[in-house]
């Protein structure tokens, strides 16, 4: 009997990650649910995971700080894999309740921000802050009271026997987040393999810097799709995301690598993983229909 492939992610079941999870592997995986987005690096570092997922930007809220920081610090895990999932957020109550009931509402922090429209509309309800969308649905499931109501998805309304009190709360209904998958090891890919390649760099303290150290790109003619920026930890230092497109085997990715390395304070290839792409598996839908809300 063949061992599932074990996937840490932060979360419950039930979270969006989770869909990541399907996309990405199929069915024939062991989710590993963790608390915090550090624990899903250390599940993997430790072997308590094959694989881990992390989400690492929203189409609304934009770059999810705590996954950059917990790549950052880890430098034994390697990007093999990204896929995006479309994000629809319901309302989700006990069974029975109704909208007008509701006084207190949980999510994770992104998730209430990609809500902000909807919250701005119902003044009346008091947002609270937990640590996952399908956990606040799994203790809105527990304390079985019409006061409480959760931010989370279609899948955590069927796992957690909830009922949905108002459907695509979402600022945007083409709301959408990227994962990126992570293993221990870098996964070679076969040559002309559409890719992205995530590399992260520090610079040195002079005008100038990063413009010097990304000019590569643009001399070889690769397209930078993202950068993003992170502290190091040191009182006004950073360090840079940076997210390019190229095929597996192009010499010219390969210099550009060399030549930031060369421009660069220090230099770390994050991974290189095939570019997701709509028509694929993983490939993002529209709104899967409307449930209006129940007054």
């Amino acid at each position: 009997m063949t061992t599932p492939l074990r996937v840490a992610f932060q979360g419950e079941l039930g979270a969006f990650s989770e869909e990541a999870i399907q996309q990405l592997w199929g069915g024939s995986v062991e989710p590993v649910p963790v608390r915090e987005f550090r624990d899903v690096v250390d599940a993997l570092r430790q072997g308590r995971a094959d694989r881990c997922v992390l989400p690492v930007e929203n189409t609304i809220v934009g770059s999810v700080q705590a996954s950059h920081d917990a790549i950052d610090a880890n430098v034994h895990m390697h990007a093999v894999a990204e896929t995006v999932v479309a994000v629809h957020h319901c309302l989700l109550g006990p069974p029975g309740a109704k909208f007008g009931q509701v006084t207190n509402v949980f999510s994770h922090p992104v998730a209430l921000a990609q809500c902000g429209d909807f919250f701005a509309q119902h003044p009346r309800l008091d947002v609270h802050a937990v640590y996952d969308t399908a956990g606040a649905a799994l203790d809105v499931s527990n304390l079985a009271d019409p006061q409480f109501a959760a931010v989370a998805s279609r899948n955590s309304a069927g796992r957690y026997h909830l009922d949905i009190l108002a459907a695509d709360i979402e600022d945007r209904h083409d709301n959408q987040t990227r994962f990126i998958g992570f293993a221990r090891e870098p996964m070679p890919l076969p040559v002309g393999t559409p890719a992205r390649s995530m590399i992260l760099l520090t610079t040195t303290d002079v005008p100038g810097a990063l413009l010097q150290a990304l000019a590569p790109l643009s001399r070889h003619g690769i397209n930078m799709r993202r950068i993003d920026t992170r502290p190091t930890g040191d009182p006004w230092s950073y360090r840079f995301f940076v997210e390019f497109d190229h095929e597996v085997g192009d010499a010219d990715a390969d210099a550009v690598v060399h030549e930031i390395a060369e421009n660069a304070a220090a230099v770390r290839l994050v991974g290189t993983y095939p570019r997701w792409a709509a028509g694929r598996r993983g490939s993002i839908g529209w709104k899967t229909g409307d449930v209006p809300i129940v007054d």
